[in-house]
């Protein structure tokens, strides 16, 4: 079972991070193919909340389930993702620094759920490691920016 680790320092506190973090709006301006998120049941950034992730990758289109399994606000988000071949489990860490920074960290712990994509996650793994702190990276210069 793949596991990818992204993280990066903001010059933001958790509070200001979070607030981009789970604006939906927003997240097609920091995630790699987002199109937009749409919020099925729940509330935004509340334990139980179901949204769907519209995906447009390499010309392809497709759509990824996002279950929030457990909220801390501002501290840690754990998501159950599924769809298009893949179940993960996602971890996102938010850890206040001394200078009113915040270390963000990434945890996809991730697997095939067909034939191909068992196959080829392994294969992707450090491809997806690369999407990830690319999309950590676009999310701190757009917390940097507001």
């Amino acid at each position: 079972m793949p596991v990818v680790e992204a993280r990066t320092r903001i010059k933001a506190p958790p509070e200001r991070v979070t607030s981009v973090l789970l604006d939906a709006d927003l997240a097609p301006e920091w995630t790699a193919g987002l199109e937009r998120i749409e919020l099925i049941d729940g509330v935004s950034g509340e334990a139980g909340c179901v949204g769907h992730a519209h995906y447009r990758q390499g010309g392809r289109d497709y759509t990824l389930v996002d279950v929030l399994e457990e909220a801390v606000p501002a501290r840690f988000y754990r998501s159950r993702i599924s769809g298009s071949g893949i179940a993960a489990t996602v971890e996102t860490t938010l850890t206040a620094v001394g200078d009113g920074a915040t270390v963000i960290s990434i945890r996809w712990t991730g697997r095939g759920t067909n034939p191909l994509t068992r196959l080829a996650l392994p294969l992707i793994k450090h491809r997806i490691a690369r999407a990830a702190a690319d999309d950590l990276a676009s999310l701190r210069r757009l917390v940097e920016q507001i």
